[in-house]
């Protein structure tokens, strides 16, 4: 197979990496993260075992190592997995953006196994091309809480004429590892706008697929050779000349959540610490660019409806580290499983996610939130697709089984969840989707823009017939509210007779007109409201 980087490579001096900060902290939230941590809460990687697999450089299939005597990699430990690794320029460039202290967003990594692209895919981890049986090699490491959790891919790949079958092997391998282990694959796309999408890594459904902030890379659907068509590539865009060094970025940003998740108190849940929930998380807190957009229409009876649930070049947006550390460390929510309970069930917060397994064709999962203020807001759900292992050889044709979940977002009105597509909406949220409902990808993503104060119910569901279990989903949300007036119901910058028409009606029940959140609308409420009129 055929192999190359997804960027060019520099060759780099010592001196030249002697900065004291990543240049693009500021555009992946690293710095606001730090302003609400401190500096010395700030994780940093520690204790995250993590892979390098590169391209062999110059076509020596031992170039593919950084420069270790280089400072940003002073107390790092390497493992060659592919054999005695040279120096690769490009594999250096990859390796300060990853883990490099003073370069990366991630220093406090210490533990990197090195591998080259084709020893990786075949006998040095995946086992590509050896049948059933001979399953992926565990994640190296001495114990199971001690594995490597992150393998970052900077290289693309594609196989052609009678070993393209191998393509689909491939990565129906890299899904069964990650399903299994709660690993996560991060893979460059090609770089160019309007440039083909090679299969090789980024096509596959578990891990993700990264571009470029400036949208200068591949950006395209699935193609046929690589297990259903027409599934949007990439997920996530991060800052770089080249979507090699993009790459590293994302995966220094799930080392930082990786690590939060396996210390206390937070690794009590263990449902933050696959490989799902960190996806999770990493997409729904990229920040969103003015031009985003998942193509919903903006008028008539489909407004705020896409089967398309990302933007076709920048996925969910930017790499943002603060926002989602925020998600990874709230509080897992229980969803309810009917709307009905949900509704009359307590207000969840702003910032939650719900780990879950979706074991039949239509269950559902319902999350009720209450705003006090305007807000934009973030909603998504991702899934896993876990291959059997008599999937994972080139005579097995037919695709996985996939599960096919619904996201909708309907605002709480008189105790009934009332959809808010269409332009009845219009008076509901300014701008973007309030349902995802793609039939190929494993991705749904809500993006709303100036969404009303009130009551709402979020709601996953899932649509497919298959009788097999369904892999591991989880949902994310993070809605940052606007400053409001308490009291303002109707979100129009006054408590006046329209407030109190609404308190009133909700009187003796719960809903957004709770000012003091006790849950039922009375007279201490009405205290309230009277004392901002105005």
């Amino acid at each position: 197979m055929q192999t190359r980087s997804s960027g060019t490579f520099v060759t780099l001096a010592a001196a030249a990496l002697a900065v004291v900060a990543p240049a693009h902290a500021q555009d992946v939230g690293y710095d606001a993260l730090v302003a609400r941590l401190g500096a010395g809460s700030v994780p940093t990687g520690a204790g995250v075992r993590v892979a390098q697999v590169e391209a062999q450089e110059g076509g020596v299939a031992a170039n593919y190592g950084p420069n270790q005597a280089l400072t940003p990699f002073a107390g790092k430990s390497f493992s060659a997995m592919s054999g005695a690794a040279s120096v690769s320029g490009h594999a250096t460039t990859v390796a300060q953006a990853f883990y490099g202290s003073g370069t990366s967003i991630a220093p406090g990594i210490t533990q990197i196994h090195l591998y080259e692209a084709n020893s990786f895919i075949q006998a040095g981890y995946l086992r590509l091309g050896s049948g059933v049986g001979a399953l992926p090699l565990n994640p190296a490491g001495p114990t199971t809480t001690d594995r490597v959790r992150i393998f970052s891919s900077s290289w693309i790949g594609e196989l052609t004429g009678a070993n393209a079958p191998f393509n689909f092997e491939t990565l129906r391998r890299a899904d069964y590892a990650m399903n299994r282990d709660n690993t996560l694959f991060i893979n460059g796309v090609n770089n160019g706008a309007g440039s083909a999408l090679l299969p090789l890594m980024a096509c596959g459904y578990n891990g993700i697929a990264v571009g470029l902030t400036s949208g200068g890379h591949s950006a395209a659907n699935t193609p046929a050779i690589a297990d259903v068509a027409g599934r949007m590539k990439p997920e996530i865009v991060a800052p770089a000349d080249f979507t090699s060094f993009s790459t590293p970025i994302v995966s220094a940003g799930a080392a930082l959540l990786y690590q939060v998740a396996n210390e206390l108190p937070y690794s009590q849940n263990i449902n933050r610490r696959t490989g799902v929930a960190i996806k999770s998380a990493l997409l729904c807190g990229a920040t969103h660019g003015e031009s985003w957009s998942n193509g919903a229409p903006a008028s008539g009876s489909s407004r705020g409806i896409t089967a398309r649930p990302i933007d076709p070049v920048f996925g969910c947006g930017t790499l943002n580290v603060d926002r989602a550390h925020r998600i990874i460390t709230s509080n897992e929510i229980i969803g309810q499983s009917t709307a009905a309970n949900a509704i009359a069930g307590a207000s969840h917060p702003t910032v939650g996610w719900d780990y879950e397994v979706y074991s039949s064709p239509s269950v559902q999962r319902h999350y009720r939130i209450d705003l006090v203020g305007s807000a934009d807001a973030s909603f998504l759900v991702t899934w896993n697709r876990s291959p059997l292992s008599t999937s994972l050889t080139t005579a097995s044709t037919a695709a996985p089984g996939v599960a096919n979940l619904r996201l909708e977002l309907k605002r709480i009105e008189a105790g009934a969840a009332n959809p808010i597509s269409g332009d009845s909406g219009a008076t509901v949220f300014d701008s973007g989707n309030v349902v995802s409902a793609s039939a190929v990808d494993n991705i749904e993503h809500l993006w709303i823009r100036g969404l009303d104060p009130g009551s709402y119910l979020l709601s996953v569901t899932r649509e497919d017939a298959l009788t097999t279990v369904s892999n591991a989903a989880v949902v994310s949300w993070i809605i940052d509210e606007q400053p409001g007036v308490v009291g303002d119901l109707n979100g129009d910058g006054l408590v006046d007779g329209q407030d109190l028409g609404i308190l009133l009606g909700g009187w003796g029940a719960d809903g957004p007109a709770d000012l003091n959140g006790d849950s039922t609308v009375d007279g201490i409420d009405l205290g309230i409201l009277l004392g901002n009129w105005g």
